[in-house]
């Protein structure tokens, strides 16, 4: 067990100590427009034969994962939609757990200040618990990916030896409004024609670049699941549980803080904390997710995940909650990948850490 732990841990400091170091801060990219939509899916099987001839132990499981991120922000106006849940069935018993939020920001003329309305919802089974939530906050979360793809051609081609230095930071910043306007161009190979003469009239070519470098721009502007995300925000606001199956509709609450940085073009973090409770404080729930992201190779990621959890039912006991995983991703084709998952459990009432080795199959679209 101890070992399984220094594991954990050990994958956990790698990440946060790996290299960062590039020319150009992912942060100085801005666009009027951030719009980031992923959206992902699980199968996870697993089978248990035991040692007893009567199977008393005997374990069959299936679970259904997904998670849905929508996330739009502009000069005046923004929104989120954020979705996770999963269907299980072990041996023949049914089980749907989720958790979701809609919001709205309003902000301020030419300010990161905003007003918001927000609806929270979590599900067991088929009975909700839904909270309406009006408040303000401060700080935007900027999509920097378009100066990552930049970034990650001119280490590509430099790699290939296509360059003969690297591409300048005016140039590449060039290339990232470009690949951020990808939407107002006919058809991607203008894209692609566009950004091999920047590259060309910024001098770093040899001569004329050819058939090789338009394969590997075009593959490194139209790869998913690479988004990097800058910036802060932090928000508070008082809402009304309209729905709760198990406890009294009551006034509640809520504040949230979120920082998301690219250490590279390779690695991202992103730490979130929010909470809920009701005016008096007997009842309250509260979270923090600290998530780090490493490209280890182009079809291998690290993807470290701890999440501290805190929840005081009304009239009940306090549950603390840890839990830290660790996963390789292995890219298979665009989008379907194979996830081998450590990962460590540990809850107020339980004698030990739960210890899990985890392999499961997915596609990100």
């Amino acid at each position: 067990m101890k070992s399984a732990k220094y594991v954990l841990g050990a994958i956990l400091f790698t990440m946060l100590v790996a290299p960062a170091v590039f020319a150009i801060s992912l942060c100085q990219y801005t666009q009027p427009i951030t719009s980031v939509t992923t959206s992902s899916l699980q199968v996870n099987l697993r089978y248990l034969e035991d040692e007893y001839r009567d199977d008393r132990g005997n374990l069959l499981s299936l679970t259904l994962a997904g998670s849905f991120l929508r996330y739009y922000d502009s000069v005046d106006f923004g929104y989120g939609i954020n979705a996770n849940g999963s269907l299980s069935n072990t041996n023949g018993n049914w089980a749907l757990l989720g958790a979701g939020s809609v919001n709205f920001r309003f902000y301020a003329p030419g300010t990161d200040l905003f007003a918001f309305g927000r609806v929270n919802s979590q599900w067991a089974e088929l009975t909700p618990t839904v909270a309406v939530i009006l408040g303000a906050g401060y700080g935007r979360l900027r999509d920097v990916t378009p100066l990552a793809k930049a970034v990650r051609i001119s280490d590509k081609l430099l790699t290939e030896k296509l360059l003969k230095k690297p591409v300048p930071d005016d140039t590449l910043m060039s290339i990232a409004q470009e690949i951020g306007k990808r939407e107002e161009y006919a058809s991607l190979d203008d894209l692609v024609v566009k950004v091999v003469q920047l590259i060309e009239a910024s001098g770093a070519t040899v001569g004329k670049l050819g058939a090789d470098a338009v394969l590997y721009i075009r593959q490194i502007i139209t790869a998913t699941g690479d988004t990097r995300l800058c910036g802060f925000s932090v928000n508070a606001g008082v809402g009304y549980k309209v729905l709760d199956p198990v406890g009294a509709r009551d006034f509640v609450l809520f504040g949230s803080a979120e920082y998301s940085i690219p250490w590279s073009v390779d690695t991202q973090l992103h730490m979130r904390v929010d909470g809920t409770s009701v005016p008096n404080f007997t009842s309250y729930g509260v979270q923090g997710v600290v998530t780090l992201i490493h490209k280890l190779t182009p079809t291998t990621t690290l993807n470290g995940n701890l999440t501290i959890a805190r929840t005081l039912p009304a009239g009940g006991t306090a549950v603390n909650s840890q839990s830290l995983d660790a996963t390789l991703s292995f890219t298979l084709f665009e989008g379907w990948a194979v996830n081998v998952t450590l990962g460590m459990r540990n809850i107020t009432g339980y004698e030990e850490p739960r210890i899990e080795l985890t392999v499961s199959a997915g596609i990100t679209f």
